[in-house]
C-alpha cells in the first residue's frame, strides 16, 4: 500500500489536484462543460459586458466563459487565466475552431495576477475560485478592477447535488485498500483541500461576503438560484463526475468486484428517479456581484 512520508501542505495539493484537472481537460471539456454553459449565462448577465470592457477571466478552464465574453467585449480582448497548461491548450483549440481570435489565455495563479493595478472593468469566473487561498484571489481582483469595476463570479452552495453525494459515499465505500503511489497522493492533496475550514467557507454566502469586503469591496450582492442538467444514464453521470480526475483515478483503481458493486449501488440509487427524459441532476450554486 503506498504511503505518503510528510503531510501535504495547501500549495502542493493545489498543484496535485490541478495536474489532474489537467490530465483530464479533453474529457472535462466534452462531458462538464455543456452542462456549465447555463451558470456561465448567468454570469455574464450579471457582469453585463459592453464592447470595448477589458474583461479578465479567473480560472478559466477550457474557455467557455471567455468564448461567451469574446463576443461581447469585441474588438477589446478578453485576458483568460489558468493555472494549467493542458487546460489552456484545449481552452485555445476551442476558441480557434469557434474563429475567436479576442481572447489571450495565460498560464497565471489566481491568487497572483501579474497585472498592475485598476486596468480592467470586470473580473469574472465560473465556477473557478480556488478552494485554497481564495482570499488573496478576492484582494487580486480588488487592485486590478477599476475604481467603477465589478467582479461577479459562480461558486457552490454548501449541500451536494443528491447524485454528486451518492456517487462520494459509494466511492468512499468501495474504493481500493492498496492505492497506487498517484492516487494516495490524490487523496492526501483532497484531504487537505476538504478539511480546511476554508474551503468550507468557499460554499456559504454570508461567510464569503466577509470575506469579500474583507478585500476591500464595498458592496456584495448574492443571487442563488438552482440549475438543472440532464443524464440519459446513471453511468453518464457518474462519468460527468469522474471528469475532474481525481475520481477516475478511484474508479480505475477498484478490484474489479468493487466496481461492479459500485455500479450496482449507484444504479440502484437511480433506478426510481429516472425518467423517459433520464436522470435530472440539480446544481445549487451562489452568484456573487462584488464593487469596489
Amino acid at each position: 500500500m503506498a504511503r505518503l512520508a510528510v503531510p501535504m501542505n495547501a500549495n502542493e495539493a493545489i498543484l496535485v489536484l490541478s495536474d489532474e484537472y489537467g490530465r483530464m481537460a479533453e474529457t472535462y471539456d466534452r462531458l462538464v462543460v455543456p452542462r456549465f454553459e447555463r451558470i456561465a449565462e448567468a454570469v455574464i448577465e450579471l457582469v453585463a459586458p459592453r464592447p470595448n470592457e477589458l474583461v479578465l477571466d479567473v480560472a478559466t478552464g477550457t474557455g467557455l466563459l471567455a468564448r461567451l465574453l469574446a463576443p461581447l467585449v469585441r474588438p477589446q480582448t478578453v485576458v483568460a487565466i489558468d493555472l494549467t497548461d493542458p487546460v489552456l491548450a484545449v481552452a485555445s483549440y476551442r476558441a480557434g475552431g469557434e474563429g475567436i481570435h479576442n481572447i489571450r489565455f495565460e498560464i497565471m495563479d489566481a491568487r497572483n495576477i501579474v497585472y498592475r493595478g485598476g486596468i480592467f472593468d470586470a473580473v469574472a469566473s465560473n465556477l473557478g475560485m480556488p478552494t485554497l487561498g481564495y482570499d488573496r484571489t478576492f484582494a487580486e481582483a480588488r487592485r486590478v478592477l477599476k475604481p467603477e469595476g465589478r467582479f461577479v463570479f459562480s461558486e457552490w452552495d454548501a449541500r451536494l447535488p443528491d447524485g454528486e453525494a451518492v456517487f462520494a459515499r459509494l466511492v468512499e465505500a468501495h474504493r481500493t485498500k492498496t492505492p497506487s503511489d498517484g492516487l494516495a497522493q490524490v487523496r492526501e492533496a483532497l484531504r487537505v483541500s476538504r478539511t480546511d475550514p476554508d474551503a468550507e467557507a468557499l460554499r456559504t454566502p454570508d461567510r464569503v461576503r466577509g470575506r469579500l469586503l474583507d478585500a476591500g469591496f464595498s458592496s456584495v450582492r448574492v443571487v442563488s438560484k438552482s440549475f438543472p442538467a440532464s443524464f440519459a444514464t446513471a453511468g453518464d453521470l457518474v462519468a460527468f463526475l469522474a471528469a475532474w480526475g481525481w475520481d477516475e483515478r478511484e474508479l480505475a483503481e477498484m478490484p474489479p468486484a468493487s466496481r461492479a458493486a459500485f455500479d450496482a449501488d449507484f444504479a440502484a440509487w437511480s433506478r426510481d428517479l429516472t425518467t423517459a427524459e433520464g436522470l435530472v441532476e440539480v446544481f445549487p450554486i451562489h452568484l456573487y456581484v462584488a464593487r469596489p
